[in-house]
């Protein structure tokens, strides 16, 4: 007999998780089907150097930043399944290349005064900055928190709140909002370095120069806010106890277990089939794979054409510029040349994620990126993982995570190894300006878009799964007729990154399509 499920989710990241422990905690019954070997998906990390075995290696994502105020850490116990998180402070630290740097602490007005220190009008601009960015998060997380299409009474009338409370600032808020990330730094700040934070935060986000990516700020706010949250043993720490905490309620999970076909029947989605022949029968099932991914495994056939042309045209990574990311492992202390000791505080910037790049540099970054070049001068972010978490490295080691928000997809001249070693050869000079370390390097993990996506088997490696963008929002992400409370296809469910609020580490499209699927088994 063929077992039934109320439902099967197809990827066991940390949404397809989330919507795991909510469904299961409502009593239904609930499988989970991975791909990989281990539960995680862009949260997972392991030890993938062969150099250097001893080296925890993070290919994706390596914060909790949204994560901490969506709730799930609450209401799965994450904490009582062991994850624990450490929040630097500074989190983040701006390293001009003549040795002065902006620190982005807790409190924002200790920032502003760090700001005030290189340009006396930027700081006092910054404290204006944040009464709009915190009007931008007192109306803009409870958007992200709600269903579209159908937002519950306390997240509305907090929005609702939010609204009343700040619209003195509605204008600003409106224009920001249009603008791309790049005019917002231009328009509000004057100093090199100021824009230069701005720009760099900002380019995770996507494109500086697409409007509407400027609402990437209220980041800002969350992390004055919430702070960073990084968890002892890597994201995988973090997806690890979300394994834990699900197991515990009911749900199964299935690793090593691809799946080759969603099945549609009847027009609506009726279970999956994995690449070993296995067929799990279901009253729903919950994708969080990205979208194209998603609808290229259901039924041949099974699905309107027009549908299936709509989801085929979803933007992800659409101007050809995606992260590259890079782990580099080092048998000594990896710490800032002259920066740290330039500071009139105690703030440890070898701590913090250092920024480096001038504001130009995150711009032609993006340029080169869709012409297929590599850029000369690189705008990246260094994470110092052992620093702040020592068990991700031997003793007196080091492990840093390099995160460059601007790379081609295809490069013209294709991403062979010599090319990607040319790369990695240039990122480490510039980056070695900053920080002494690299010099002993003993192995690296590096990886471009298009090796991510074979290896997560996301499309074109969006690590958002589709593009960020006003016009893809909401119940309108991943495209029209896809995000609302009702489902383009009968019985089956958007949970991942395409869907509503879109990318970064938060579980809240998960919980959303666990939401759905209650209100039908």
């Amino acid at each position: 007999m063929t077992e039934l499920y109320d439902t099967v989710i197809v990827g066991a990241g940390h949404n397809g998780m989330a919507a795991a422990g909510y469904l299961s905690r409502a009593g239904k019954k609930v499988v989970v089907v991975e791909r990989m070997a281990n539960v995680g998906g862009m949260t997972s990390a392991g030890y993938m150097i062969s150099e250097a075995p001893d080296y925890l290696v993070t290919p994706c994502a390596v914060e909790l930043l949204f994560a901490r105020g969506s709730g799930i850490i609450e209401d799965l116990e994450l904490k009582r399944h062991g994850l624990t998180t450490i929040d630097p402070d500074p989190s983040y630290a701006y390293l001009h290349p003549d040795g002065q740097s902006i620190a982005l602490f807790r409190d924002y007005k200790r920032t502003a005064d760090d700001i005030a220190r290189i340009h006396r009008d930027d700081g006092k601009q910054y404290l204006k900055f944040m009464d709009v960015m915190d009007a931008m998060m007192d109306i803009g997380f409870p958007i992200m928190m709600a269903e579209p299409g159908r937002p519950d009474f306390k997240n509305l009338s907090k929005m609702i709140s939010g609204a009343v409370r700040n619209v003195k600032l509605k204008n600003k808020l409106i224009a920001i909002s249009k603008a791309t990330a790049d005019q917002v730094a231009c328009e509000w700040f004057e100093h090199p370095a100021t824009i230069a934070l701005l720009n760099g935060i900002a380019a995770g986000a996507g494109p500086v120069d697409d409007d509407g990516n400027a609402a990437a700020y209220m980041i800002f706010a969350v992390t004055h806010r919430l702070g960073t949250g990084k968890p002892v043993g890597s994201l995988q720490a973090f997806a690890n106890a979300m394994a834990s905490s699900i197991t515990e309620s009911g749900a199964e999970i299935l690793l090593n277990a691809p799946v080759a076909e969603i099945l549609i029947e009847g027009g609506a989605a009726k279970g999956v089939r994995l690449s070993d022949g296995r067929v799990l029968r279901s009253k729903t099932v919950i994708a969080t794979s990205d979208p194209k991914t998603t609808f290229g495994l259901t039924s041949p056939g099974a699905i309107d054409r027009r549908l299936m042309q709509r989801i085929e045209h979803v933007p992800a990574n659409r101007s050809n510029a995606a992260p590259f990311l890079a782990n580099v492992a080092m048998h000594a202390p990896l710490r800032l040349k002259k920066h740290q000791d330039l500071r009139h505080d105690d703030a440890d910037l070898n701590k913090a994620v250092g920024l480096i790049g001038l504001a130009d540099d995150v711009r032609h970054s993006f340029a080169a990126a869709r012409r297929g070049d590599i850029p000369q001068k690189h705008a990246v972010s260094l994470s110092p993982l052992s620093n702040i978490d020592p068990s991700q490295a031997p003793e007196g080691c080091s492990i840093a995570y390099l995160y460059l928000p601007a790379m081609a997809v295809d490069a013209r001249e294709g991403w062979s190894q010599a090319l990607k070693d040319k790369t990695m050869a240039s990122i480490i000079a510039q980056v070695s300006d900053y920080y002494d370390g690299f010099q002993h390097e003993v192995g690296r993990f590096v990886e471009t878009a298009r090796e991510r996506e074979v290896r997560l088997n996301v499309s074109n490696g969006c690590v958002t799964h589709v593009d960020f963008g006003a016009l893809r929002a909401g119940s309108h992400r991943p495209a029209t007729g896809f995000g609302g409370p009702k489902p383009a296809v009968p019985g089956l469910y958007l949970g991942g990154a395409g869907s509503h609020p879109g990318g970064g580490v938060s579980g809240i499209a998960g919980r959303i399509a666990a939401k759905r699927v209650l209100r039908v088994v």
